[in-house]
C-alpha cells in the first residue's frame, strides 16, 4: 500500500495543467468497467467481417526477395515447431495445443518465473503489475499477447496457400479470445498492447481472408470493434501522451479501417489522424531526434506512425508531418555505426511494430529509417546499411543509399553531437549527449546520461551504455540502470544529476543541458554544461572534448561554490574487452589486438569494477532481461581540484 501511495504522488506532482480532472474523469471510466463483464457478444454483429487492408497488398500478390521469403518461412517453420522466443526468453516447453493452434494458457503465461497472471476473472484495471516487486516483469506477458509473431507465419500461409496454417493461426486467435474477454486480466491493462493487436490482425485478416468463414469473421470483427471502443475511451493524454497514446492512435486508424462500417468509425479515424499527426511533430525535435531520447524508441515510434498512415491512405499525412519524418529517418542514419548499429541511449525493450521472428533485430533503426525513406519517396533519406525484412516491402524500401559523409553533425534540439570518419586509422562513431533527460513531465525514456560518451571503433563497440535489463520486476536494478553513475559522465559526491522517483518517472531536480560551445567542423572542439549539482552543491559540471590526431581529450570542470568530496569519471567498457589499469593508464583489447589507452587525470585513483551488484556498474545489457559483466572504469579524484583532463588514445590499425 505503501508503494502504491508513494507511485500516486509522485504521479500527482507531474501532472500537468487540468490532467487532474481528465484523471478523475478516468477514474470513474475505470471504476464502471470494474462493474462490466458482458464478454465478446456486447461487440458482435451479425454479418459483420473486417475488411482487407490495401496496404498489405504487395506482400500477399508480389514475388518477394529470396531472403524475404525465407524469412517469413522461417517464422512459420518456428511456429509449427511450437517455439517462442520474444524478448531473449524462451517460453517454456509447447506453445501449441494438441489442434496445432497456441495454447490457451499461454496467454497469461510468465515464462520467467512460470505463474500466472490474472485472467478473465479479474478486471484489468485491479491488477496492480506495477508493484509486484522482484518477482515478474509484466512485459513479458505483454509482448506474447500483441500476436505480432503471428504475423509473418500468416503471410507465409497465404504465399504458400498452407490452410492448415491458415487454420492454426485463426485457431490462436480465437484462443486468445477465449482467454481474454474485453477489459478483463492482464492482457487489457494498457492501450500500448490494444493497439499492437490490432496490427498484428490486420496481417492477418489481410492473408488469411480466404479461409475466414462466416462465424470466425463475426468473432474477429468484434475483436476488433472492442479493441476500438477500449482505445477510445481510455486515452493516454497528457503527461503519458508518449510512445503510448501513437500505440493508441494508430490502433484507432487500423480499427476504422477494418470496420468501416461500424458506427465510431469515423470517430475512430479522425481521433486516430489527428493524433498521429500531432504526436509525429511532438514527440520529435525539429532536427529529428526523438523527444523521449532513446534511438530505440525513436525507431518503433516512427514504426508505429509509418502503419497508422498507411492504414489511413494516401492523403497522410500532411506535409509538415512528412518533413518531420524525413528528418527523423536523417537522425536515425547519423545515429548508425559502420556496422549499422545505434548506440544504446536511453531505454531499450526491443518493441517492434512488425516481426520477423523473434524479438532479435540488431539493426533495427537502420530498417526503419529505410521504411521512412520508402514511405515518403525518399531515397536520400535511406540508410547505408541495413537487413531484410518484410517490413520492406510493405513500405516500398528503397535500395541503401551512399556511407554518411565523414565530418561532425550537431543536433541542437535533441542534444547530441557525433563525429563519425577516420582517426588514427581507425572507423570511429564517437556520440556525446548535451540534450534534454526526456520527454515531457514524466521524461519516462530518459536516462540520467547528460554529458556521456559513446564509442565505436570499425564497427565494433568499445565505450557503452549500461542499457535498460528490465522494467518492472527489478525495482532496484531499474534504478541503478538509470542514474549517473552507471553512465560515461561524471558524479559528484555519488549523487545522481537528475533522481528517479519511479520505474517510468523522475523527481522534480533533473539536470538542465547547455550546449556551450559547438560547430558542424572537424576537427571536433565542443563544451556542453548542466546544472544538476548546483541546487544541492552549487555548481556547474562542464564537459569539453577536444580531438587530437589520435583520440579524444576530455576536460571536466565543476564552477560556482567550493565542490567537497569526491568526483567520479566512469567509462564502461563493451563485454569482451580486455581492461586493465598500470600507471595512470587503462588498456583495453580484444582478442590480443589493442584498441585504446584511456590516460586517467594527473593525480587520479583508477579503479576497474566488474559486476557489482550494489552500484550497478560493471554490467551491460545488450538487450531486454539480458545482463553481461564488463569493465567499468572508475576515475576518482578530489572535488577541489574543479579540472580534470583524461584523453582516449586509439591503437592504430597495425
Amino acid at each position: 500500500m505503501l508503494g502504491r501511495l508513494s507511485w500516486y504522488a509522485r504521479r500527482l506532482a507531474v501532472m500537468e495543467r487540468g490532467e487532474i480532472g481528465h484523471r478523475i474523469r478516468e477514474q470513474i471510466e475505470r471504476r464502471a468497467a470494474r462493474r462490466e463483464n458482458g464478454g465478446w457478444a456486447q461487440f458482435a454483429k451479425p454479418g459483420a467481417r473486417p475488411q482487407v487492408l490495401p496496404m498489405f497488398a504487395p506482400l500477399l500478390e508480389n514475388d518477394l526477395p529470396a531472403m524475404i521469403s525465407a524469412q517469413l518461412a522461417h517464422a512459420a517453420d518456428t511456429f509449427r515447431s511450437g517455439k517462442l522466443r520474444l524478448l531473449n526468453r524462451d517460453w517454456p516447453g509447447s506453445v501449441l495445443d494438441a489442434g496445432g493452434g497456441i495454447a490457451p494458457s499461454i496467454w497469461t503465461l510468465d515464462p520467467v518465473s512460470g505463474t500466472d497472471w490474472p485472467g478473465a476473472e479479474v478486471s484489468a484495471f485491479d491488477i496492480d503489475f506495477r508493484f509486484e516487486g522482484d518477482k515478474r516483469d509484466v512485459k513479458y506477458v505483454a509482448e506474447a499477447n500483441r500476436l505480432h509473431f503471428l504475423a509473418a507465419p500468416a503471410i507465409h500461409a497465404h504465399r504458400t496457400q498452407d490452410a492448415a496454417l491458415a487454420g492454426a493461426i485463426l485457431r490462436s486467435v480465437l484462443s486468445w479470445m477465449e482467454v481474454n474477454p474485453p477489459g478483463r486480466g492482464v492482457n487489457w491493462y494498457s492501450g500500448i498492447e490494444a493497439g499492437y493487436r490490432l496490427v498484428s490482425l490486420s496481417v492477418i485478416v489481410a492473408a488469411l481472408d480466404p479461409w475466414i468463414d462466416s462465424a470466425t469473421g463475426e468473432k474477429l470483427a468484434a475483436f476488433v470493434a472492442a479493441h476500438g471502443t477500449w482505445l477510445a475511451r481510455f486515452p493516454s493524454l497528457f503527461s503519458s501522451a508518449n510512445n503510448h497514446l501513437v500505440a493508441e492512435a494508430m490502433g484507432l486508424a487500423l480499427a476504422a479501417r477494418l470496420l468501416p462500417g461500424h458506427a465510431k468509425a469515423p470517430e475512430w479515424l479522425a481521433q486516430g489522424r489527428s493524433r498521429l499527426e500531432d504526436r509525429a511533430l511532438a514527440l520529435f525535435h525539429e532536427d529529428g531526434v526523438g523527444q523521449e531520447q532513446s534511438p530505440a524508441y525513436s525507431a518503433f515510434t516512427l514504426e508505429m506512425l509509418l502503419v497508422g498512415f498507411a492504414a489511413i491512405g494516401a492523403d497522410a499525412p500532411p506535409p509538415a508531418v512528412r518533413e518531420r519524418l524525413a528528418k527523423a529517418a536523417q537522425a536515425l542514419c547519423a545515429f548508425l555505426d559502420e556496422d549499422g548499429i545505434v548506440p544504446l541511449i536511453g531505454d531499450d525493450d526491443q518493441s517492434r511494430v512488425l516481426m520477423a521472428n523473434g524479438s532479435d533485430e540488431p539493426r533495427y533503426a537502420a530498417s526503419i529509417a529505410g521504411a521512412i525513406a520508402g514511405f515518403l519517396a525518399r531515397p536520400d533519406v535511406a540508410p547505408n546499411i541495413r537487413d531484410p525484412h518484410w517490413r520492406d516491402i510493405l513500405f516500398a524500401t528503397p535500395p541503401p543509399g551512399p556511407r554518411p559523409a565523414d565530418g561532425t553533425t550537431t543536433f541542437r534540439h535533441g542534444g547530441y553531437t557525433i563525429r563519425r570518419g577516420e582517426i588514427a586509422g581507425r572507423r570511429v562513431h564517437f556520440t556525446f549527449d548535451h540534450g534534454p533527460l526526456g520527454f515531457g513531465a514524466l521524461a519516462a525514456h530518459g536516462h540520467a546520461d547528460t554529458l556521456s560518451v559513446w564509442l565505436s571503433l570499425d564497427g565494433r563497440p568499445v565505450l557503452v551504455d549500461a542499457g535498460t535489463y528490465l522494467y518492472h520486476s527489478e525495482g532496484e536494478n531499474r534504478r541503478r540502470f538509470r542514474v549517473t553513475p552507471v553512465h560515461n559522465t561524471l558524479t559528484l559526491g555519488g549523487v545522481s544529476q537528475s533522481e528517479p522517483s519511479g520505474p517510468f518517472n523522475w523527481m522534480p531536480r533533473r539536470a538542465r543541458a547547455t550546449l556551450d560551445k559547438g560547430a558542424d567542423s572537424l576537427p571536433l572542439a565542443i563544451s556542453a554544461s548542466h546544472d544538476g549539482y548546483e541546487k544541492r552543491f552549487g555548481v556547474i559540471h562542464r564537459r569539453e572534448i577536444t580531438e587530437t590526431t589520435n583520440g579524444f581529450d576530455i576536460t571536466d570542470s565543476l564552477s560556482g561554490a567550493a565542490p567537497a568530496g569526491e568526483v567520479e569519471i566512469a567509462f564502461l567498457l563493451a563485454p569482451g574487452l580486455d581492461v586493465s589499469a598500470a600507471q595512470g593508464e587503462v588498456q583495453a583489447s580484444r582478442n590480443g589486438r589493442h584498441e585504446l589507452t584511456l590516460a586517467a587525470p594527473e593525480g587520479a585513483a583508477i579503479e576497474i569494477i566488474r559486476a557489482d551488484a550494489v552500484s550497478g556498474r560493471g554490467f551491460h545489457s545488450p538487450g531486454f532481461g539480458i545482463l553481461q559483466e564488463a569493465a567499468t572504469v572508475v576515475l576518482r579524484a578530489p572535488a577541489s581540484a574543479r579540472r580534470w583532463r583524461c584523453s582516449i588514445i586509439l591503437s592504430p590499425v597495425t
